[in-house]
């Protein structure tokens, strides 16, 4: 699964990678340790994120979103199954297997997709004990392209959210060789458009592991399991233990 990343961005950098319409801020987003919202007791520590969709005339915009996705009957409140990603099945089309998730269905028949930028994303190498943390990062371009599915939910005080979740799929050589089985449905410059408002059959092919030369990864600190950690060091590799493998990297 993609349950934790960082964005460390400009906006100008987010528009002009992804052509958007419009002007950006001035300023941009620095967030090394994201997570989707949690709850905790009755409040919500909401986690609000950009993404992006087309609007009426097929221009991609800019628009923030929570993570993860609220399922329209939970009247925009946060579910308490994970939502933070639509898994896709290897070998069956994902029109059939979304369509057995209530959660995410409607999105998908609605074409309610959506890309959401990150600059990279943490995996936990399931074989160690504890489970060792990797950053895991584009090998050449500027950020990270996610495919994504949005829907709206309207609180009972007549609110609007918008949210989404991320598509998820089987896992390149890297990720294996890191020790993990999932990986973010990952998009590249010329797919954007088929996936935000190709056909839904065109849109589908697209959900395919990572190209095999599109990532690198480095082991960080155990520090990132804490979801509330931003310290700067989780953007420094580490020395793994003695005994423990690694990527030649």
């Amino acid at each position: 699964m993609c349950g934790r990343g960082g964005h460390e961005f400009s906006w100008r950098q987010v528009y002009e990678y992804l052509d958007l319409f419009g002007t950006p801020p001035d300023d941009g987003l620095r967030l090394l340790n994201v997570a989707p919202s949690t709850r905790r007791g009755d409040s919500v520590r909401w986690t609000v994120l950009p993404a992006v969709m087309p609007d009426e005339q097929g221009r991609r915009v800019l628009q923030h979103m929570v993570w993860p996705l609220l399922p329209p009957w939970m009247k925009g409140e946060l579910p308490k199954f994970s939502t933070a990603n639509c898994r896709s099945e290897p070998g069956v089309p994902f029109s059939e297997t979304v369509v057995k998730k209530p959660t995410f269905r409607n999105a998908w028949k609605r074409g309610q997709r959506c890309l959401v930028p990150f600059s990279w994303f943490y995996e936990w190498d399931q074989r160690s004990k504890p489970k060792q943390p990797w950053r895991v990062m584009p090998a050449t371009e500027p950020m990270l392209i996610f495919a994504g599915l949005w829907d709206e939910s309207t609180t009972r005080e007549g609110e609007t959210r918008r949210s989404f979740t991320l598509i998820t799929t089987e896992p390149n050589g890297l990720l294996r060789e890191i020790g993990h089985h999932r990986a973010p449905v990952m998009l590249t410059g010329n797919q954007w458009q088929t996936w935000l408002t190709g056909s839904p059959e065109a849109a589908e092919q697209l959900l395919a592991p990572p190209p095999e030369d599109s990532l690198r990864a480095e082991p960080v600190s155990t520090k990132v399991n804490n979801p509330e950690y931003q310290g700067e060091d989780l953007l420094e590799p580490i020395e793994l233990p003695q005994g423990q493998a690694g990527l030649d990297l």
